[in-house]
């Protein structure tokens, strides 16, 4: 069989023309058909769009679900609770009067959450137990600045620190 690609080209060209019977109705159905075709691609390429979205919205989900398991490993738990629920001055001055410190604590001053205290006199060991003392009710030193002063054989401490809740 062979095909003749004038006649072909006449074929169509009388089809296109409308002078072919049926061409109209046969022309009309390509373009409902093209129409249609090109329809369905274009959902289909929404599909994909929507599914590749889909997808990189779930991973960025689960990022931020690991990093905030971590997140929350990271930080530790006071015995009371929460360290928003801690009075850091009522703290201190519990400690404070514990280890009568008394007249040795030269400023308490509120700084937001925190307090700024200066403390003079200190021996080392006094020092020590007084971050252990805090550390144990959930007050930690934010800051501090520590001036060592001789008296005898040992060293005094005076302390200007920042102090707040362990977070």
């Amino acid at each position: 069989m062979t095909v003749n690609i004038d006649s072909f080209i006449k074929n169509a060209r009388s089809v296109i023309q409308g002078e072919a019977s049926g061409s109209v109705k046969f022309l009309a159905a390509f373009f409902a058909m093209l129409a249609v075709w090109m329809g369905v691609l274009t959902v289909h390429g929404w599909n994909d769009e929507g599914v590749a979205a889909l997808k990189s919205q779930q991973g960025r989900l689960n990022t931020l679900l690991i990093l905030g398991e971590e997140y929350k490993s990271l930080s530790p738990q006071s015995r009371a609770g929460s360290s928003e629920n801690i009075d850091v001055a009522a703290v201190f001055a519990q400690v404070s009067e514990q280890m009568e410190l008394g007249s040795r604590v030269n400023r308490i001053a509120p700084d937001g959450r925190n307090q700024s205290v200066e403390i003079n006199r200190l021996y080392a060991d006094e020092l020590t137990e007084l971050q252990r003392q805090l550390a144990s009710r959930g007050v930690r030193f934010i800051a501090a600045e520590l001036r060592a002063l001789p008296s005898g054989s040992e060293r005094l401490f005076t302390v200007s620190a920042i102090i707040g809740p362990v977070s």
